[in-house]
């Protein structure tokens, strides 16, 4: 044992402490993607001008995914137009979307893709 117990006891804390975890809720009655999990896979060797892909992933209900090129400063914007192109006209608008809070997805998404609905 390294130093005395209030020693130990008063010390500061020199490790990160990570939060927790949870588990994320799937009701049984969910319809296809009414609840998304997006990323972007980054830094790919270029192949016809694109050196990323978008993934979509459906959440709940089939756990289907979608993996679209595109270009590695895609931003909000842009990715909103690759969801209303390849996947609002068949599922509509989702419930839920999960990512990791990155720029590129935190950059006017919302508005970018009320603008594409033309409800902005």
């Amino acid at each position: 044992m390294k130093g005395c117990a209030i020693c130990q006891q008063n010390k500061n804390l020199t490790h990160r402490v990570h939060p927790l975890l949870y588990k994320i809720t799937v009701p049984t009655n969910a319809l296809p993607f009414t609840q998304v999990t997006m990323d972007l896979i980054t830094s790919l060797p270029k192949s016809r001008g694109y050196d990323s892909v978008l993934t979509i992933i459906d959440h709940r209900c089939s756990r289907g995914a979608l993996f679209l090129p595109c270009q590695s400063n895609i931003m909000g914007p842009q990715i909103a137009k690759l969801y209303y192109q390849y996947l609002y006209l068949w599922f509509g608008l989702p419930c839920h979307i999960i990512s990791d809070q990155d720029p590129h997805f935190t950059s006017h998404f919302g508005r970018a893709l009320a603008k594409e609905l033309g409800i902005a």
